[in-house]
């Protein structure tokens, strides 16, 4: 369970990153997608962090649990990415209006 918090939020610490840059000098999506997955990668390669060996999972060679772990981050960024552009998009809509003005008066029984 543990690993898995780890590489969602690793995932949201790449999305950020990643749209930080985007911020400070425009990148295209193709470009962004490429920088997730190298930062996702050296995260993981400089960590020497691999979520599968916490899981259990064995590969075939030990580089390979690092790569796929970043791999993973890296498409957890994009989710990321994705669920916050939601989130903004929701947090800017505009409040609906009635269109039938309420009423000041009170009424009493």
């Amino acid at each position: 369970m543990y690993e898995f918090a780890t590489v969602a939020l690793l995932g949201l610490f790449v999305a950020q990153l990643v749209g930080l840059i985007g911020r400070l000098r425009p990148i295209s999506a193709t470009a962004a997608t490429v920088l997730a997955i190298l930062v996702g990668l050296g995260i993981t390669w400089a960590a020497d962090y691999s979520a599968f060996a916490g899981w259990g999972i064995r590969f075939r060679e030990l580089w390979m649990g690092p790569v796929a772990t970043g791999l993973v981050i890296a498409g957890l960024a994009a989710v990321w990415q994705e669920v916050l552009r939601l989130i903004g998009a929701y947090a800017r809509r505009p409040e609906s209006r009635t269109t039938e003005p309420e009423s000041t008066v009170s009424r009493v029984a």
